[in-house]
Formats: C-alpha cells, structure tokens, sequence
C-alpha cells in the first residue's frame, strides 16, 4: 500500500519538510485561519466581536507562517496558502456595510 501524495511533494525540493504530519498541520492552520476569518465578519458588531477578532489575529501569523513554509515544500504548494493569506486580508479589510456614507476622519 503507497501513500499518492500530490505532484508538489515529489521530494524534489527541501525533503526533509515534506513530512507527511507537516502537511496536516499546514491544511489545518489554513482552514482555521477561512474559519476565523469567516467568524470575524459574522461577529463583527456582536458581543462576541472582540474574540472574533481576536481569533482572526492569532491565526493570520500561523497563517503567514504557513505560507513561508509552503515556499519550501515545492512548485506549487505555496497556492493554497498564499491563497487562504489573500482570503483573510480581504475579508478583515472588506467593508460590508449597505452604508454608502463616507467615513469620518
């Protein structure tokens, strides 16, 4: 029985972070850094905004150091996390409102 890992962990490049435990914990980091930042805009202006944000911000390091990590995996593992740091940034800076008004200074 053999393990089919995907093209980017032939072990061309950096073998000894292409573990297999790594791999987990980087698509765990990523899918709790879409969940905080899906819980921070749902709990924006809620009582419970504050650990939203909170959540959000502690993950977007992991996050971060995630995607450096997916640098040295190999060509093209780096899309998922560069994508899940993209995700976050846009949905904590996008801004939801129905309000057309301009903010105040």
């Amino acid at each position: 029985m053999s393990i089919a890992f995907p093209p980017c962990m032939d072990g061309s490049l950096m073998n000894t972070i292409t573990d297999f435990p790594l791999v987990w914990l980087v698509f765990c980091i990523l899918v709790l850094g879409l969940f905080s930042a899906a819980f921070a805009r749902v709990g924006a202006g809620s009582p419970r905004q504050a650990l939203s944000h909170g959540l959000f911000f502690g993950c977007l390091p992991m996050v971060a150091a995630a995607t450096v990590v997916s640098f040295g995996v190999g060509p093209g593992c780096w899309l998922a996390s560069v994508s899940t740091f993209a995700v976050m940034v846009l949905s904590a800076t996008a801004d939801t409102r129905r309000s057309r008004e301009a903010g105040a200074f």
